[in-house]
C-alpha cells in the first residue's frame, strides 16, 4: 500500500511508465519557460521543479531492477557524453543568448554510480573482501576529488588561460563531476537516499520533503525567489507510484530530452533573428 493510499484511501496508483510521462510533460513546460521566459508564465517552471526527483526516483527502481548495473550506468554516461557535444556544436553552429547547460543524464549517472559503489562497498564488508573495500572507497571519494578541483580551477586565474580551459571543458565532457552536474550534490545525494530507503516508501517520501526544506531553508524560505523547493510536490506522485513497471519506453527518455531541448533552442533561435 502507497503511503498517500494509507493516508486518503484512495485506489489511485501510478507505474513507472505513468511516472515518467509525467515527468516528460512537465519536463516540457519547464524547458519552453527556459527558452522563452519573457513569453511564458512562470509557473511554468514552477512544476517543472518536480520532475528532477521523479526521474532521480525512477532511476534508483531502475537500478534495482536491471539485469545489466554496468550496462545501466554505461547507458547513462553515453547519453551524457553525447549530450555535452551536442550541446557545444550546436551553440557554436547556432550561437545565443541562450546557454545549453540542460543534461540530466550527469546527474543521473553520479547518482546510479554511488548506489553501485555503496551496494559495492556493504556487500564486499559482508564478505570480508578488504581490496574491494578499500577500491569502493577511493572509487567513492574520487569524484568529490575532482569536484574540488574543477572549483579550484574555476576561482583561479588559470581559467583565463584559453588553453587550460578548454582542456578543462573538454575534460568535463568526458568526466561529469558531482559540483557540475545539474542539480549537483543534492540531486545526487536524493537519488542515492530513493535508492537506499526503497523498502520504505514513507521514508523516501520524507527524505524528498527533508531535501526540499533544506533547500528553503538555504534560499532563506524566499519563496518566490528561489523556488527549487517546489519539487517536494514530487512526493504525490512518488507516494501514488505502484512499484510495476507498465509500457516499456526503455530508450524514449535517451531520445526525446535531448530532442525537444534542441527544437527548444534552435525555435528560440530563430525567432530571435
Amino acid at each position: 500500500m502507497s503511503t498517500l493510499t494509507a493516508l486518503t484511501g484512495s485506489t489511485f496508483r501510478l507505474s513507472s511508465f505513468q511516472l515518467k510521462l509525467i515527468g516528460i510533460l512537465l519536463m516540457v513546460f519547464d524547458h519552453i519557460h527556459q527558452f522563452f521566459p519573457i513569453d511564458v508564465p512562470i509557473w511554468f517552471t514552477w512544476i517543472g521543479r518536480i520532475v528532477a526527483p521523479i526521474f532521480l526516483f525512477a532511476s534508483a527502481e531502475g537500478y534495482y531492477y536491471t539485469r545489466s548495473k554496468w550496462k545501466y550506468m554505461l547507458h547513462l554516461y553515453i547519453g551524457y557524453v553525447l549530450m555535452g557535444i551536442m550541446n557545444m556544436i550546436i551553440q557554436r553552429q547556432l550561437p545565443s543568448e541562450h546557454v545549453l547547460i540542460n543534461n540530466i543524464f550527469g546527474t543521473l549517472f553520479l547518482a546510479v554510480l554511488y548506489m553501485f559503489l555503496i551496494d559495492w562497498f556493504i556487500n564486499s564488508i559482508k564478505a570480508r573482501k578488504y581490496v574491494q573495500i578499500g577500491a569502493a572507497i577511493i572509487a567513492f571519494i574520487l569524484p568529490i576529488v575532482l569536484s574540488q578541483a574543477a572549483m579550484q580551477f574555476l576561482t583561479s586565474s588559470a581559467i583565463g588561460n584559453p588553453v587550460l580551459f578548454n582542456l578543462f571543458m573538454y575534460g568535463n565532457l568526458l568526466i561529469p563531476v558531482p559540483i557540475l552536474v545539474e542539480g549537483g550534490y543534492v540531486f545526487i545525494i536524493l537519488g542515492v537516499l530513493f535508492h537506499l530507503l526503497r523498502y520504505k516508501r514513507s521514508w523516501q517520501v520524507l527524505a524528498l520533503v527533508a531535501v526540499s526544506v533544506l533547500i528553503a531553508w538555504m534560499s532563506h524560505f524566499e519563496l518566490l525567489a528561489e523556488f527549487q523547493w517546489m519539487m517536494v510536490f514530487a512526493a504525490i506522485p512518488i507516494a501514488l507510484y505502484n512499484g510495476t513497471k507498465g509500457r516499456n519506453m526503455k530508450y524514449f527518455f535517451y531520445v526525446f530530452y535531448p530532442a525537444h531541448i534542441y527544437f527548444l533552442y534552435m525555435l528560440a533561435y530563430w525567432l530571435g533573428k
